[in-house]
């Protein structure tokens, strides 16, 4: 098996697996289906099913049937051969109708036995290319004898169609018909040998008598003659050169001969003056009469060549005596009739066409009543212009010209047959057909897949584009977080600074308030122990209250200081949500964390590390001094970026 055999059927199997022909759902199959499948196809086998009904469309007809690919494709391709096989008009109607009655079973078997569509091996082919061939020979002019022919066709077409798929005995009856057509184209053959034999003895007769004729012709213009000479030349001498001609031809020396001897013998016979030629007759005159006796094959009868011999020897006797013979101009021969046939007036091209037409050609040919002959070419002479035609049965059925024919050609009335236009060569050019179909089909999945691929590859751009974009976005938003987060924390660090500088102010004024009590009182001492010192003790004793008030106004300004921004960092702690990103020192060294878990029932937050690892589960309460102290720092709240990237692709998509 050659490699290119070899790659047409794995791409067949290919096809036949992996192909989409189905207009209808497929599945899996399984042994249940494929069983209703093949019983329904062997129920049709019965049944006059319209050529343009589908296999898969008759199987489904008595109720659903989920079919495999490869179940629908095997369908698909049988009704593609037999579609092809519909095309043809190599076969009358009615055989053509019996051969389309035969797709269910072919369908069977191409079903249980797949493989038996490899190189055509099955025996099933071998039978239908023997019918088809058979049958594209038939026509109904064949009389009785086509009759029997058309029932022994008939009889194993009916066989296959009533035939079990898987019982039949398909080598067993393509034995039984290949011998009995065996013995039927013997027959035709035998007589279309004998039709053969007749008509190139018909032909060689005629071809014969126009050539001696043109040279009969020739001599009787040569010159005058005697009356004898004349009816020698044109009855047995002819007839004596016709069978030299059939019998040895032109260039033996036998036809020589008989031209020199008719030569002589005209030549014999003219007058002449000078004695230099009268010598030359007296030496050529005995000559003549032992060549012309040789020569005279044609005469059998003893006594009618002594007749003959007698005359001319009578002339030779009179003109050796010096007498004159008389002489006349000779009567041409008559013009044989022409043929019949038509004045076809057709191209040398045409003719050449025609000329190139082997012998063993069939063809059809449709009469003026519309009657088509379905004819052999057994004969074919390009001297007389001559074709012989002869039936199935090896009866003589048309007989043209090579005008003739080439005018029929040309006005389409003759179409010669393919000698390879079998149900193989069908098979195979359906193959040739449905494998184009499914590499176009192929190809057009393949541009599709790559068109989705192309697209894929575009929303994956994109996608990584919005993701990009939406990093971006979370990272400004994580910076302004940051920011304002710093700004904050500056701002607290400056109220609790001013808080405590205000403090601080408060209890120097209050001591330097105290200090001036104090000096006030030495004064008044000074004046008036008694009185005075009553009176700066109770002034002593104001200042010295404000002077404490101020002190503890300060100390509660510093004191809700504190409040505050412990509220703060409260109200930031108790919104961090989960992916919230804090600054920790933890072991000395400040490490970015995310918060992954939060357990209510300990008030714990759980950290990890970028990689998944945890680091640390502070109490809120640990969380809120380890950001007082410093020693932490939050710096995205939580959920930043899936809220950006959620956004991000929202946009996207409106646009």
């Amino acid at each position: 098996m050659s490699v290119e055999t070899l790659s047409v059927e794995m791409l067949l199997e290919q096809a036949l697996r992996e192909g989409h022909f189905s207009t209808s759902d497929v599945g899996e199959g399984d042994e249940r289906t494929r069983a209703t499948l093949l019983a329904r196809l062997v129920g049709l086998q019965n049944v006059d099913l319209p050529p343009w009904e589908s296999l898969e469309h008759a199987v489904r007809r008595p109720g659903p049937l989920l079919l495999s690919q490869q179940e629908a494709n095997l369908l698909y391709f049988c009704d593609q051969v037999f579609e092809q096989c519909h095309s043809q008009t190599d076969l009358e109607p009615a055989l053509l109708e019996a051969f389309m009655a035969l797709r269910p079973l072919v369908a069977n078997v191409l079903l249980r036995d797949p493989a038996s569509l490899r190189a055509l091996q099955h025996p099933m082919f071998s039978l239908l290319d023997q019918l088809w061939d058979a049958g594209r020979y038939w026509s109904p002019d064949l009389g009785k004898p086509g009759d029997k022919y058309r029932a022994r066709l008939d009889d194993m077409l009916q066989r296959l169609r009533k035939a079990d798929p898987l019982t039949v005995p398909f080598q067993e009856w393509l034995d039984e018909l290949s011998g009995q057509l065996a013995k039927d184209f013997h027959r035709a053959e035998t007589l279309s040998d004998r039709i053969r034999q007749t008509a190139q003895g018909a032909l060689a007769g005629a071809n014969a008598e126009r050539v001696v004729r043109q040279e009969v012709s020739k001599l009787l213009e040569r010159a005058a003659m005697p009356d004898v000479v004349e009816e020698l030349l044109k009855g047995p001498l002819r007839h004596s050169m016709q069978v030299i001609y059939l019998s040895r031809g032109v260039a033996s020396d036998e036809w020589k001969q008989v031209l020199k001897a008719a030569h002589m013998l005209i030549d014999s016979m003219q007058a002449v003056e000078a004695e230099a030629d009268m010598q030359q007759v007296y030496q050529n005159i005995p000559k003549v009469i032992p060549l012309l006796t040789k020569q005279l094959v044609s005469i059998s009868d003893a006594a009618e060549m002594e007749d003959w011999i007698a005359r001319i020897e009578k002339l030779h006797m009179q003109i050796l005596l010096g007498g004159k013979v008389e002489l006349h101009p000779a009567q041409p021969l008559s013009v044989l009739d022409a043929e019949s046939g038509v004045d076809a007036n057709v191209s040398s091209v045409l003719l050449e066409q025609v000329k190139r037409i082997q012998e063993g050609q069939w063809l059809i040919y449709q009469r003026e009543d519309g009657e088509k002959l379905r004819c052999r070419l057994v004969m074919k002479t390009e001297e007389a212009s001559q074709l012989l035609f002869v039936n199935v049965l090896g009866a003589k059925c048309l007989e043209k010209s090579l005008e003739e024919f080439a005018y029929l050609l040309a006005a389409r009335h003759v179409r010669l047959l393919d000698a390879d236009n079998n149900f193989s060569q069908i098979l195979r050019d359906t193959t040739a057909g449905f494998l184009q179909l499914f590499q176009r089909q192929s190809l057009l999945m393949t541009e599709a897949a790559e068109r989705q691929r192309i697209e894929n590859e575009r929303r994956r751009l994109a996608q990584q584009k919005a993701k990009r974009e939406a990093e971006r976005i979370a990272q400004e938003r994580l910076e302004a977080q940051v920011r304002a987060d710093e700004q904050a924390r500056l701002h607290a660090e400056e109220l609790a600074r001013q808080a405590a500088e205000n403090a601080r102010k408060a209890a120097e004024q209050a001591k330097r308030a105290a200090e001036e009590a104090q000096r006030a009182a030495e004064e008044a001492a000074k004046f008036s122990r008694a009185q005075a010192a009553q009176k700066s003790a109770a002034e002593a004793e104001n200042m010295r209250r404000e002077a404490a008030l101020e002190a503890e106004r300060a100390l509660q300004a510093e004191k809700q200081a504190r409040i505050d921004e412990w509220e703060a960092t409260l109200q930031s702690v108790r919104t961090l949500g989960i992916g919230a990103w804090v600054d920790i020192e933890i072991n000395g060294e400040r490490q970015r964390c995310k918060l992954a878990a939060v357990m209510n029932a300990s008030d714990k937050l759980i950290f990890v590390g970028r990689d998944g690892k945890k680091l640390i589960e502070p109490r809120r309460d640990e969380l809120i001094k380890m950001l007082l102290d410093g020693k932490a720092r939050i710096i995205q709240q939580g959920d930043q970026f899936e809220n950006s990237l959620a956004k991000v692709i929202q946009t996207l998509r409106k646009d």
